[in-house]
């Protein structure tokens, strides 16, 4: 490695949670994909017990007589390993407390590496807290499992207390601290950071706009290990989802590593996954999460390096800190949908939000109480309702819209595009096995009292076009991936079920155009 960098190594963390979920599994492996990329990688070691990490990259012991959780002495730049590109330092090791924030800043800076990716270990130490809250990309690890959940929320809270007892501190706000801490000291715990903002901006109103600042800000990614089921792979999301109102929108997905006895077999002859078998699952598993998390952090990790995955494009912007309390969730952001979501949209997410607030649901571990988890079903069902019906759908999206002069200003001109039901005309019946003609569409359309100009104006669609699908005009459509977009925008306009209009109008389509 160079004795210098042309800019301090970014620090990857990996900590926090539960004790034996897999963090040293995801710290070398991100370590090991980073260095056959072609970049220079400082693994730190900072558990506060013993590590396998020197056993697995082959750092011998300097004697034979040295007991085995005995850190190795070296300098701030590691020692070598059987890993091309990756030194390893020990910090820690049980011996003396994981470093400070500082002093690893020191250290990444001195290494002369492109990137250092620390295992901090579980819990919710000080020391711990503080370098995840300081690195430049902060990782944890679950399993599918009540407690591992738990810890990972208990982070979370543990987080969000330490952001703001240093942000007081910062602008020597005693009296703000002080209220902090009792609030802290009343509950045995942090309390969710939700609940302790609201409280924190009554007794000091004029730091509400840094209360909720913090309270949007920080990032945590979390990989799901030891995945064996579908619903291991989606309790990542399903945490997200949970966690994103009372504790603010701060926990992100990387992706899940599955169960593999690669790993164990891996773990015995003490070598690195990626190394021992490249093509097992946890493996792909494991490249494929450092990979998205290069990714979405934009090149910024690998800035002071040339390489593909450093060139991605700028940063993604920062998200916007929070001003005031967060807004009540819209029946849309309920189910996790997009203002244009379909019927058939709405009924599967539908079906996934109740499944994730389900009575044995493992993604509420330690958030929601039995109480809470029975209102938030409540407003999961009324979201349904008012989202599946037409005549309920259509005021609540002008209810939600931004008061903005020009958005006003559009939907009151989208507004008068549509006319009253036309008298005499009745909406007609639709099954699950209903076959969507042209004749069929503009029947529904006119029932509805929507003008063709109308569907034209929200859609985006040519009247031409939309008056040879109603016609079943075929020669005068293009080709057949451009017709089904343009008929799925109809039925999304329409609120039909996407999936059946495209599937049996292009069923027709096909069928005419090929005779």
């Amino acid at each position: 490695m160079s004795e210098t960098a042309s800019t301090p190594a970014r620090i990857i963390a990996v900590g926090g949670g539960k004790g034996g979920v897999g963090r040293t599994l995801l710290a070398s492996g991100v370590a090991v994909f980073i260095a056959s990329i072609g970049k220079k990688v400082l693994l730190v070691d900072a558990h506060p017990e013993r590590s396998p990490l020197a056993e697995i990259f082959g750092v011998a012991r300097p004697s034979s007589s040295a007991p085995p959780w005995l850190p190795h002495a070296s300098g701030d730049r590691g020692h070598e390993t059987v890993v091309a590109n990756v030194r390893l330092l020990e910090g820690a090791a049980g011996r003396r407390p994981p470093p400070s924030r500082s002093r690893l800043r020191e250290i990444a800076a001195r290494s002369g590496a492109d990137l250092c990716v620390v295992d901090l270990g579980p819990g919710v130490r000080g020391r711990t807290l503080d370098v995840l809250l300081d690195a430049d990309a902060a990782l944890t690890m679950a399993t599918p499992e009540p407690e591992a959940v738990e810890e990972v929320y208990r982070v979370l809270r543990h987080s969000f207390v330490r952001r703001l007892a240093k942000r007081f501190r910062g602008i020597g706000h005693a009296d703000a601290l002080a209220r902090l801490r009792a609030a802290v000291r009343v509950s045995g715990a942090p309390p969710l950071p939700l609940e302790l903002a609201e409280s924190l901006c009554r007794a000091v109103p004029d730091l509400e706009r840094i209360i909720w600042g913090e309270f949007s800000q920080g990032r945590l990614r979390l990989v799901m290990n030891q995945s064996r089921a579908r619903s291991d792979l989606d309790l990542g999301e399903a945490m997200v989802r949970v966690a994103h109102r009372p504790m603010g929108p701060v926990l992100e997905y990387l992706g899940a590593v599955e169960f593999d006895d690669a790993v164990l077999m891996a773990s015995r002859r003490r070598r690195p996954v990626l190394l021992d078998a490249p093509a097992a699952k946890a493996s792909r598993n494991l490249e494929r999460i450092a990979r998205r998390l290069l990714s979405v952090e934009g090149g910024r990790l690998l800035a002071n390096a040339a390489s593909p995955l450093a060139a991605m494009g700028p940063a993604p912007p920062p998200v916007q800190p929070l001003s005031t309390a967060p807004a009540p969730p819209t029946h849309y952001e309920i189910l996790a949908l997009d203002r244009g979501a379909s019927d058939e949209e709405i009924r599967r997410a539908y079906r996934k939000t109740r499944e994730i607030y389900a009575a044995e649901g493992i993604a509420l571990a330690g958030v929601h109480t039995d109480e809470e988890v029975a209102r938030m079903i409540a407003r999961v069902e009324e979201a349904r309702d008012v989202l599946l019906d037409p005549s309920r759908r259509r005021p609540y999206d002008l209810s939600i819209t931004p008061s903005d002069p020009f958005m006003g200003a559009m939907f009151a001109a989208l507004d008068r595009v549509e006319e009253p039901p036309l008298p005499g005309l009745t909406e007609p019946e639709l099954t699950p096995d209903t076959e969507f003609t042209g004749a069929l569409l503009r029947a529904i359309r006119e029932a509805r009292g929507v003008e063709l100009r109308g569907v034209a104006s929200r859609t985006k669609i040519s009247q031409h076009y939309l008056r040879a699908i109603e016609d079943e005009d075929f020669r005068a459509l293009p080709a057949a991936v451009y017709t089904r977009g343009f008929v799925v925008e109809v039925a999304k306009y329409l609120h039909l079920d996407v999936e059946q209009v495209a599937r049996t109008y292009l069923r027709r389509y096909r069928k005419a155009t090929e005779t």
